[in-house]
């Protein structure tokens, strides 16, 4: 029996969810103020995407704090922001909702 430390290999780059470690992150990921859900389903969405923002913000901080990672962190922007997008997709449709029930 060896006496030497077995390193489990690291995942390739391809399939690492750099979004979904915050460990490695310049910020907590969980300093989003209140956490407590809204009943307006709107109310929910913009805190969401607030909570998003804050997350891409922290993001870019991080390339900047840790140079080395910039275009990990360039990557994890980039697929936030297709989630911010798709949310204020989700947010209008959420609005023309509200304004339907409204005008009926």
């Amino acid at each position: 029996m060896s006496s030497e430390t077995k390193f489990k290999a690291p995942p390739r780059p391809e399939d690492y969810d750099t979004l979904s470690d915050a460990s490695g992150y310049a910020r907590p990921t969980d300093d989003f103020g209140e956490t407590a859900a809204a009943i307006d389903p709107i109310g929910n969405l913009l805190k969401l995407r607030k909570m998003l923002i804050d997350k891409r913000r922290y993001l870019a901080q991080d390339a900047i704090t840790y140079p080395v990672a910039f275009v990990g962190r360039a990557q994890d922007i980039a697929e936030l922001q297709k989630l911010i997008d798709q949310l204020d997709v989700a947010i209008d449709h959420e609005r023309s909702i509200q304004d339907a029930a409204l005008s009926s």
